[in-house]
């Protein structure tokens, strides 16, 4: 019989579909990954809001870096 219609190959066919990228994912970020995709530094970022997971800043993002930044100091 044929393939399932919702069936992906997953055969080891040399496509590459799981290759990891190894620099940060944050815009203008060279760093190497740390943690989920991101380096140290915007890993604490992510934790805090100021990045999703793919690397995007929210449109709040100002607010929110301003925050981040006074609880840094405080602690």
């Amino acid at each position: 019989m044929s393939k399932d219609k919702g069936a992906k190959d997953t055969g080891g066919g040399g496509g590459g579909g799981n290759v990891v990228s190894m620099n940060c994912c944050v815009d203008k970020c060279g760093k190497k990954v740390d943690r989920m995709a991101f380096c140290t530094e915007h890993f604490g970022w992510f934790k805090e809001g100021l990045v999703n997971r793919a690397g995007q800043k929210p449109s709040d993002f100002d607010k929110k870096y301003q925050a981040y930044t006074t609880k840094k100091k405080v602690a």
